[in-house]
């Protein structure tokens, strides 16, 4: 796809950042490549032969001069705590869209409070634009259609990753002090972080899960309305996230399978519930977060939007080797393949 319209990636030379762009430059987008530090930038910049400057978050002409020439802002750069709101304000003052792959919950609260800003400045503020959030997003759209309105919603994620990169443990370790929530009666109150761990099936298998307190609690809100939400991700499962663990002859991106789930329950009891199935989660992000910036350059979009609100509840299904199922056969529920 020609990248006709001028974006930036920040954080472009971090593991998940590198991976964006790589795809990006595959799908014939020119972003311009942006990060701190020079040398990596300019390392990346020159092997995909795409533009490239380095830019301080804590430096605002330099910030303003680099946003003079682009229409969005991709920020890949985490902890998201410390770059996302010095980039959304940014993008406010310049009237640049600002979309982010974070999953942080005081992050997102933070930025979908900029929707009456967003509105009259044209631009749109999208967070989660990764795995973490369009998987369950979607989901949480997608169920809760069927059920006329969740009244109760619960959402989970199990990622499988190649390589996973520093950029997530960072950021866990920088939100555990707000400690756990979930959402009950449409606010947010504080629960016991991690507890209590329950069970569910993937398509591979039964799962357990134990409720987190990420940005899934307001994007699924905000997807939604749903006023009782819990978010969960599943226990570190080493077979899961690297099946070559247990099949030495597994190889490539094919043998990684990553899932999202969401639950929900309507005002008269009916429930319903279905699955994400995708492979390697990195890669799943690179993929959603450029089809993210694709759709927000071609929509009228202005104000704070979670990814399924933006883009709708198949948005998922626009990134390959990605599928939704309603049900699981039996023999699958029965134990982990």
């Amino acid at each position: 796809m020609s990248g006709a319209r001028s974006w930036m990636l920040y954080g472009a030379a971090g593991h998940t950042g590198a991976l964006i762009a790589q795809h990006a430059h595959e799908r014939g987008h020119r972003p311009l490549l942006a990060g701190r530090s020079a040398p990596a930038v300019t390392a990346l910049g020159e092997h995909l032969d795409l533009p490239h400057r380095a830019v301080a978050l804590d430096d605002p002409a330099a910030l303003d001069a680099a946003l003079a020439g682009v229409d969005l802002v991709l920020n890949a750069a985490g902890p998201f705590l410390h770059t996302a709101a010095p980039l959304a304000e940014a993008c406010l003052a310049a009237g640049v869209h600002y979309l982010d792959i974070g999953n942080e919950l005081q992050v997102f609260r933070a930025l979908y409070d900029l929707d009456q800003r967003a509105r009259p400045a044209g631009i749109a503020i999208i967070p989660g634009a990764g795995f973490g959030v369009v998987a369950t997003n979607c989901l949480a759209r997608y169920v809760s259609d069927a059920v006329g309105g969740a009244q109760h919603l619960e959402v989970a994620t199990r990622a499988a990753s190649a390589q996973p990169g520093p950029g997530g443990a960072a950021s866990m370790r920088e939100n555990l002090p707000y400690g756990g929530w979930i959402r009950r009666a449409g606010h947010l109150h504080p629960h016991p972080l991690g507890s209590p761990a329950t069970t569910i099936t993937f398509p591979d298998g039964p799962c357990r899960i134990r409720p987190v307190p990420t940005g899934d609690l307001e994007a699924a809100f905000q997807a939604t309305g749903a006023p009782d939400i819990i978010a969960y991700s599943a226990e570190l499962d080493p077979a899961a996230a690297d099946p070559r663990a247990s099949d030495p002859q597994a190889a490539g991106s094919r043998a990684y399978r990553s899932f999202g789930w969401a639950r929900a329950t309507g005002p008269g009891g009916a429930t319903a519930q279905a699955w994400l199935q995708t492979g390697e989660a990195y890669a799943f992000t690179a993929a959603a977060s450029i089809r993210a910036v694709e759709e927000t350059l071609t929509r009228s979009l202005r104000g704070a939007f979670s990814p399924a609100a933006a883009f709708g509840a198949d948005f998922a299904l626009t990134i390959p080797d990605t599928t939704r199922i309603d049900t699981i056969p039996a023999e699958a529920a029965a134990a982990r393949r």
